[in-house]
């Protein structure tokens, strides 16, 4: 059986080569996943209505997103410390979902940990890279557990004051001798109505494998955030 968290709102792609590294800055795009402004937002991941929020401070935020019926959420936290002295931002989350299998439906739970580095990259791009750990506790079937690395690359790329683009791929593996590998990569197109408010569509193309069972998905979603 395969158990799969859909949700989030992401953001990028790969173009480690020509890029040097910068420290977090106080300013900062309102797509950009080291931003600590707070946020509200909504939209559509598929038929599905989602709604988020984010509380941020000088050196922290946290944030949450849910599908409407709140079965289905996200919960995370990040640390940027804001210093020259270090490009290291902490990251950590919690996702919760519920799965229909063959054998019943299950509750399960995404604990995650890791590292977050910005370079700047080719045609003023920004460029996240995150390292981390995951591990996956299904309730009321605890030999389905298992943990994976992750590593992930957002890439944020602004055409100009109104107009961006954020791809992101990301992909996990097993660490535990189990069989499950994850693939996600998503492109969206956003527009900046004000410094405070933009849109963005987004596709989003998703690659699963848990011991036997697979699936592979892809959805289109389209979002409105505000910060503030």
């Amino acid at each position: 059986m395969y158990f799969n968290n859909k949700g989030g709102l992401s953001v990028t792609l790969i173009f480690l080569c020509l890029s040097s590294a910068v420290n977090a800055q106080t300013i900062r795009h309102i797509a950009d996943p080291l931003n600590l402004t707070s946020t509200l937002g909504a939209g559509f991941d598929a038929d599905v209505l989602k709604v988020a929020g984010r509380l941020g401070g000088e050196s922290q935020k946290i944030e949450l997103n849910s599908n409407f019926g709140g079965d289905k959420w996200h919960l995370a936290y990040l640390y940027s410390p804001q210093s020259a002295l270090s490009n290291w931002n902490l990251s950590a989350s919690i996702k919760h979902g519920k799965t229909d299998t063959e054998i019943g439906r299950f509750n399960h739970y995404q604990y995650q940990l890791g590292v977050i580095s910005e370079f700047n990259g080719w045609m003023d791009s920004a460029i996240f890279t995150e390292l981390g750990a995951n591990y996956l506790s299904v309730k009321d079937n605890p030999n389905s557990d298992s943990i994976t690395a992750n590593a992930s690359v957002t890439v944020l790329k602004p055409w100009s004051d109104r107009w961006y683009n954020t791809l992101v791929a990301q992909g996990s593996a097993a660490i535990d001798g189990s069989e499950r590998y994850e693939t996600h990569a998503w492109l969206s197109l956003g527009y900046r109505v004000t410094e405070r408010w933009s849109w963005e569509i987004r596709y989003r193309y998703e690659s699963n494998q848990y011991e036997n069972f697979s699936e592979e998905e892809t959805k289109w979603g389209i979002a409105v955030q505000s910060q503030f």
